[in-house]
């Protein structure tokens, strides 16, 4: 007989040191900076120059192969605490691209005599659920940068589909399920300037938010020098100097 556990009365506290984080946004809303700044973080750039203006460890992935084998290679590496994928979108169309070639097709969206095009998304799902799989198992935090999937309205103004992570199908549902904060980036102007946001509150357009109680329905304002700094003030870090050099 299996032995049950007692009541918890202090659930854990604190920045999350593993799981995922999907960092949402259009571009240049600060995603890539932001995520870069976190500590002893890791970036897998897919976008081609996307983090060329952006300080930390930047490695540039140029293909899927590269992805697989830089990832591994992340993941076994302890000083490497938190990795940044910038952007889900390309890792989605590299997929796509893959599964569209082995069977000889130029796209997944292709048809071709003898290939079932359900059973292509089938597979398209089915490696999007062992990249999950996969990650959450590192042991590490990783973030997943993602260009925003507007909502969609009818005729009457009411909501279809909320916004979203922008990969097909019901993938993007599935990523944010797994994931354990959903941040939407944004800016405005303020005063002669422009002022850099993150919130974790969701609404009836969106799917933001956080099961981290001390993120959960809050907006938060990143500054440029050091984005990470307010997350150091919710979380009641102390101030570190920057990491990631070597």
């Amino acid at each position: 007989m299996s032995k049950l556990v007692d009541y918890r009365d202090q659930p854990k506290k604190g920045m999350p040191t593993d799981g995922i984080f999907i960092l949402v946004g259009n571009p240049k809303s600060g995603k890539s900076t932001f995520a870069a700044s976190l500590p002893d973080s890791y970036v897998m750039e897919l976008e081609k120059g996307g983090g060329d203006r952006i300080p930390g460890r930047i490695h540039d992935i140029k293909d899927i192969t590269t992805f697989r084998s830089v990832l591994k290679d992340v993941f076994a590496e302890p000083s490497i605490k938190t990795l940044v994928i910038d952007t889900i979108d390309v890792l989605s169309d590299w997929i796509e691209d893959e599964i569209a070639r082995s069977h000889g097709l130029e796209s997944i969206t292709e048809r071709k005599a003898g290939v079932d095009g359900f059973a292509l998304w089938g597979e398209y799902r089915k490696k999007i659920d062992g990249f999950v799989n996969y990650i959450k198992s590192s042991g590490k935090l990783v973030v997943l940068v993602a260009h925003c999937k507007e909502p969609k309205m009818d005729s009457d103004s009411n909501l279809i589909t909320p916004a979203g992570i922008n990969i097909p199908g019901k993938s993007g549902g599935f990523l944010a399920a797994q994931s354990d904060m959903i941040g939407f980036a944004y800016r405005k102007t303020l005063g002669s300037g422009t002022a850099y946001y993150l919130t974790f509150a969701g609404g009836p357009l969106g799917s933001w938010g956080s099961r981290i109680d001390e993120l959960n329905d809050k907006t938060i304002q990143l500054s440029k020098d050091n984005p990470y700094a307010a997350f150091q003030a919710i979380f009641g870090e102390p101030e570190k100097k920057k990491r990631g050099k070597k």
